[in-house]
């Protein structure tokens, strides 16, 4: 995307000067109002005036650096890192196995939500059909909130939002009722949600990320000849795993359609039993989704189930807030402008991440083409807050910068929200030998994409190991790895990542590679073991004696 300017719609939304609109956000929305918490006593907000003075007086932060003062308000304590009570937490994997807790506060909420409204007007614009029925819906997840140790509600970000407003829904009552989200069987959550779908108006489908469309559609086609049976003659059937309520729900809801049973019946392709979206919903003028680079594995899976309605990419966000908001009338591409009304941004090059004293940019200082790892303020607690986000930077509207996010900084992976760290990865490879009692040489766990995306853990054995231990590899990795990333356990319960396989490299492959990397000028004294890569083409790098898949059963 090349530099664009346009003077009244930046002028307008204030792009020309994102600037003056990020100093007035950080003072007056994240500053003052905590000035007098502890946090803010601590780094004497009451004397920060600018950008600079907040720059000098607050060091930028990781998760740890923090977590002893969120644990703290987990157990109740008042104006700890924010003047304002904490309404919510949302869970979020850590960098250790001990997830985050990000703080909500009713400004947290705010800022959000003005952010959501901006996106879907933009939208409505275009696609004036979606206005009335825009949802987001929640197909493959569910669970009631926990509470932290003071009482303070606990879930992820989408069950957050979910509950307090039925998503973006502009109905009084959601297309898909709460009941069906709290199914906890997935096969049956998935078949109730698809059931009520197939006879209603729906002209946009959304969810966040399009593996949760993907497993939808993918269920949706599975289930097509029984969806259709149930259609014709009402109701759920009997051996959908549901509880009575729900059954009785679905029932008084979808009563018997034997008209619409044979339109189902007529859209199903010689190919196998594939259900069209564009031709099941005739009104479908809109699928959204994030879209960004490292998500074209499924957003490539998905596209046959789509059709021909539109897609278009949603706000860019993370549970700790808000990053950029697609602004372009052009659907399909991804990215989005800076959401400066929303938080206060900071910017460092990917390059630099690990320096002591990197080059910190704002918002009108980036550059076209580069890649930044973001550092964000919000009005809930977060200050300089190292998000881990990496973004590159596509153009400008106005002086605001159009950015799009790219992958997680340092040695990290996710495919589909599950955030894996490099020390994750090693604990629960580490773990998982030692369970079935083999021994390593090295390993390197890496994305596939095909046939469905899921990982690959390449591995050099040190001495040979019997055939029924590594056989449970797999099972036992996957098992482990859940156990260091909840995000990990909640993607692969609903289906979202498949199951991971173990490939055994041949001996000595290891030390070939790492005299091949000292042969195109890597030092010695430099290499150290990488135990997880986004680069799948480390694979090509060794010769597999073994390919052992995993039970794709849960």
């Amino acid at each position: 995307m090349t530099t664009t300017r346009a003077p009244h719609d930046a002028s307008r939304n204030g792009l020309d000067r994102p600037d003056i609109l990020q100093e007035e956000c950080l003072l007056k929305r994240i500053v003052e109002p905590n000035r007098d918490c502890e946090y803010g006593c601590r780094h004497q907000f009451r004397v920060v005036r600018s950008v600079r003075d907040y720059q000098r007086a607050v060091p930028i932060v990781r998760y740890e650096n923090i977590r002893a003062d969120v644990d703290r308000m987990a157990r109740g304590e008042a104006s700890v890192l924010v003047a304002e009570p904490v309404r919510h937490f949302f869970l979020t994997s850590g960098s250790t196995g001990e997830p985050k807790r990000v703080p909500v506060t009713a400004s947290l909420i705010r800022d959000k939500w003005r952010a959501f409204g901006t996106y879907w007007s933009r939208v409505f614009e275009r696609h004036p059909s979606v206005n009335r029925s825009t949802m987001v819906m929640s197909l493959v997840e569910s669970g009631a909130p926990t509470l932290t140790w003071g009482g303070i509600p606990c879930s992820s970000e989408s069950a957050f939002w979910s509950a307090w407003s039925s998503g973006l829904s502009l109905r009084r009552t959601p297309l898909v009722p709460r009941e069906i989200g709290s199914i906890v069987d997935v096969d049956a959550r998935a078949y109730a949600t698809a059931r009520i779908l197939l006879e209603e108006d729906l002209p946009l489908l959304m969810a966040l990320h399009p593996s949760t469309l993907l497993v939808f559609l993918q269920k949706l086609s599975d289930f097509a000849d029984s969806l259709i049976e149930d259609v014709a003659r009402g109701g759920l059937g009997a051996t959908v795993n549901v509880d009575d309520s729900v059954r009785d729900l679905v029932a008084a809801r979808c009563p018997a359609n034997p008209t619409r049973a044979r339109e189902l019946e007529a859209l199903l392709h010689d190919d196998g039993p594939r259900l069209i979206a564009s031709e099941i919903w005739l009104s479908l003028a809109l699928v959204v989704c994030w879209r960004s680079p490292m998500l074209r594995p499924y957003l490539r899976l998905l596209e046959p189930y789509i059709g021909g309605a539109a897609q278009r990419d949603y706000v860019c966000m993370a549970s700790e807030g808000v990053i950029a908001i697609p602004f372009d009338d052009v659907d399909e591409g991804p990215g989005g402008v800076l959401a400066t009304e929303t938080h206060f941004f900071e910017f460092v090059a990917e390059e630099e991440v690990d320096c002591s004293e990197p080059e910190v940019r704002l918002a009108h200082e980036l550059e076209v083409g580069r890649r930044y790892v973001v550092i964000l303020s919000t009005s809930a607690g977060l200050y300089r807050y190292h998000i881990g986000d990496v973004v590159r930077v596509h153009g400008f509207r106005g002086a605001t910068p159009i950015v799009e996010f790219l992958h997680r900084a340092g040695a990290t992976c996710s495919m589909t929200g599950e955030k894996l760290t490099e020390d994750q990865v090693t604990e629960a490879v580490s773990a998982s030998a030692s369970a079935i009692g083999i021994d390593l040489e090295s390993f390197t766990l890496f994305p596939a994409a095909e046939p469905f995306p899921h990982y690959v853990l390449l591995v050099e054995v040190a001495s040979p190991a019997q055939p029924q231990r590594l056989a449970s590899f797999p099972g036992t990795l996957d098992r482990e790895i859940e156990r260091q990333n909840i995000e990990y356990a909640t993607k692969r319960a609903s289906l979202r990542l498949g199951p991971p396989e173990v490939w055994i490299v041949e001996p000595g492959g290891y030390a070939a590679w790492q005299r091949r990397r000292v042969m195109n000028g890597a030092s010695p004294d430099q290499l150290k073991p990488i135990h997880l890569t986004r680069n799948a083409s480390v694979l090509h790098e060794f010769e597999i004696a073994e390919r052992i898949h995993a039970d794709s059963r849960r």
